[in-house]
């Protein structure tokens, strides 16, 4: 089976609802018989996102 990457993005007040998506899914698929593994990825490093407007 190949590999597949599932990419969840959106604003920085929907952060919660981003990590809550991917683990429903995340679960969803495990229950299917998928082997899954979750990354975070933080592209804002040393830097406040609220601010950036």
């Amino acid at each position: 089976m190949t590999t597949k990457y599932l990419f969840f993005t959106g604003g920085v007040v929907s952060s919660v609802g981003k990590g809550v998506t991917a683990a429903a899914l995340g679960l969803l698929l495990k229950e299917r018989g998928f082997k899954i593994a979750v990354q975070k990825l933080d592209p804002y490093i040393n830097v406040d996102p609220g601010t950036m407007s």
